[in-house]
């Protein structure tokens, strides 16, 4: 009998007990990048027990120590405490018991450890721990410190670099034809808040080939919705190479040159002179144009020399100015003894013409002999005839003769 009465009084206490070990709350780690909003969710569940107050603790970086920052109350009523203010607001539902809250505009400094604390009555306070991880996404550049400058050693060619990234970020090279060329070589450095650069240089021996050759740094992080493509012209740099001088026009007496070299960085400066007749400096500066006055003084070799910090190169002009004096007598000259000797050439063709003529007529003017007197009259018509005869034969002996 006495054990039936203690039953009850010995089942309640162990009936509540479990009914406090059965209260929980919940929520879940939470990563976000670096501007974005954070939603914290916090639940408590398996009690019918009424609210009292929600409270919110943080324990960061900015924050070592763990310090409340927000108490909400069963009516729904928030008390911002401790700095965050107007980023922070309550995002739940006091009512059936949902805790969660908005942090916005997240930072490097917000990640850490974050409690929600749920207090009922009259069990007394859970709660639950949450960890908000911040991840930053790199700032990509891609260039070099110090341009490569052609030579025979292998050296620095480009520079990828992904700075302050959290965490790490991946950086490849997308290379092409130039992936047996040359070898990516990484660094990695963290600083005081876990922040990570990583440094990719592509390492190769610099020549004039590799000027303007195309590649391409390729980043992957989870800050990052896509993957990041930087393209790249690789910048060699190497003194003046072959000179070439080409004409620009002529503009009446005046005849313009350009100087023209393949160099980068561009040619700085552009040296004009003359080596033959005289030796002198005709002009320096940036300009490559050369305007020579068409006399005969002009006449000569001229050189243009083409320069950068890293060398120069010379090329070489012959100037001879067709139009000058000397070259107009010796045309005169000449014309003047073609036409002479045409004019003497027709001369003799008419003196022997008259020499052919003079025998011609000598000839045809002697008597014709014949057998019978009546025929005397007739002599005019033979003599004609004998002298068409001497003609056609004179033509005939011309022409073979020319």
């Amino acid at each position: 009998m006495m054990f039936r009465i203690y039953l009850p009084c010995f089942c309640l206490p162990l009936l509540f007990f479990a009914s406090i070990k059965a209260i929980k709350v919940i929520g879940w780690h939470v990563t976000v990048t670096a501007g974005d909003d954070a939603q914290l969710f916090c639940e408590a569940i398996e009690t019918t027990e009424p609210l009292t107050t929600i409270r919110w603790q943080r324990h960061t970086k900015k924050k070592p120590t763990n310090t409340d920052f927000l108490v909400i109350t069963s009516s729904g009523k928030e008390e911002h405490i401790n700095g965050l203010g107007g980023r922070v607001k309550f995002a739940g539902n006091s009512a059936v018991l949902d805790g969660s809250i908005l942090l916005s505009n997240v930072t490097l400094l917000d990640e850490g450890n974050y409690t929600c604390i749920f207090s009922v009555f009259p069990s007394g306070q859970y709660k639950t721990e949450i960890h908000l991880r911040v991840q930053v996404p790199p700032v990509v550049t891609v260039g070099t410190n110090v341009p490569a400058v052609a030579g025979d050693t292998e050296g620095i060619l480009a520079t990828c670099t992904a700075a302050n990234a959290k965490p790490a970020a991946e950086v490849l090279w997308s290379l092409g034809a130039l992936n047996n060329t040359v070898k990516v070589q990484n660094t990695v450095t963290v600083d005081s808040e876990d922040r990570y650069t990583v440094k990719s240089n592509l390492i190769g021996t610099a020549s004039k080939d590799l000027n303007q050759k195309k590649v391409q740094c390729v980043v992957t992080h989870p800050g990052l919705k896509q993957k990041l493509e930087l393209s790249y012209t690789l910048d060699i740099h190497y003194p003046p190479q072959v000179v070439y001088i080409s004409s620009a026009g002529d503009q009446g007496e005046t005849c313009e040159f350009l100087c023209a070299t393949d160099a980068n960085p561009k040619p700085t400066n552009f040296t004009w002179g003359r080596s033959f007749p005289v030796n002198e400096t005709l002009s320096s500066g940036v300009n490559s144009s050369l305007i020579v006055q068409l006399t005969p003084d002009s006449n000569g070799h001229y050189y243009c020399v083409a320069s950068n910090q890293y060398g120069e190169a010379v090329g070489y002009l012959y100037m001879y100015d067709k139009t000058t004096p000397e070259s107009k007598t010796c045309w005169t000259l000449f014309i003047l003894t073609l036409v002479a000797g045409v004019c003497c050439f027709l001369f003799w063709k008419f003196e022997l013409f008259q020499r052919i003529n003079k025998i011609l007529r000598r000839d045809i003017g002697q008597p014709v002999r014949t057998e019978s007197p009546d025929r005397a009259e007739g002599t005019n018509t033979c003599n004609k005839t004998l002298y068409w005869d001497h003609t056609l034969a004179w033509w005939r002996g011309l022409s073979s003769f020319k």
